[in-house]
């Protein structure tokens, strides 16, 4: 990310943190000057190495990144990350099998979505701000107890009223679909199922390339009412349990495998 040298001055002890996400290239007049990098193994703190979990609350420890340094260097950086819990992670580029699934679920969902136009489907990357409700029962909650999440698709209903004068979305989605791989698993399984239980959205599918599987995720006050596990080759469709009639094949998403038990 690019800086002016009169704000790395003013603001050094930000850029310190987030020289430990990527480098920050120091400018004067426009013209890189100098680079700034985290320096040993301890500049991977604020990462996704991170094994700590911290909440939104004050004081902050150190390691953690704030919720509006992390917009500073989303919006200064052509990376996409997420933020959980005050700890960065960045995303990886998806593989081929990742697009080629998200792109089928995309076509069936608009297509039940068109007879529902209160609702619809959009896809990633496509920034989602989540408060955890057990984490401020009881307080009034701050920007520090954002969470800032890219799902691979989500479905939006009467979603208007939730877009602000930036055209940026700042409402709660209803489902949202993450698609597995080995860079992203831990984090989509146990990381992000756990922050859309308690944040209010009331369905999810992971989508598993690797095991041929969907399953299905349905929340209710802050905990796991349903789950449903879809396989390839013992289901026909994965099905949505908030949106009666809406479901998705499994060989549409898994056709090279589809085949494959077909010939034998």
């Amino acid at each position: 990310m690019l800086v002016p040298a009169t704000e790395v001055q003013n603001n050094f002890g930000k850029y310190l943190r987030i020289c430990a996400i990527e480098p920050v290239v120091i400018t004067r007049n426009g013209i890189p000057q100098a680079v700034l990098s985290a320096g040993g193994g301890g500049g991977k703190a604020s990462m996704m190495w991170e094994s700590v979990v911290e909440y939104g609350t004050s004081p902050r420890k150190d390691q953690l990144l704030s919720y509006q340094d992390f917009m500073d260097l989303t919006e200064k950086s052509d990376n996409r990350y997420e933020l959980i819990d005050g700890v960065v992670y960045q995303l990886a580029s998806p593989a081929f099998s990742h697009q080629r699934i998200l792109g089928s679920l995309y076509i069936e969902f608009w297509r039940y979505f068109q007879e529902k136009p209160a609702c619809g489907p959009f896809l990633a990357p496509f920034d989602i701000e989540l408060i955890r409700r057990l984490q401020v029962g009881l307080r009034k909650p701050t920007d520090d107890d954002i969470n800032v999440v890219q799902p691979d698709l989500i479905v939006l209903c009467d979603y208007v009223k939730d877009i602000n004068a930036k055209d940026r979305y700042k409402g709660i989605p209803t489902l949202v679909v993450e698609i597995l791989s080995p860079s992203n698993r831990t984090n989509d399984r146990v990381r992000k199922l756990g922050l859309y239980m308690e944040s209010g959205i009331a369905e999810c599918w992971h989508v598993d390339p690797k095991n041929h599987t969907v399953t299905v995720y349905s929340f209710v006050d802050n905990a796991i009412s349903d789950e449903t596990i879809y396989k390839l080759g013992d289901e026909v469709s994965a099905r949505s349990i908030h949106f009666e009639g809406l479901s998705v094949p499994l060989k549409t998403l898994f056709p090279q495998e589809a085949s494959e038990n077909t010939s034998i």
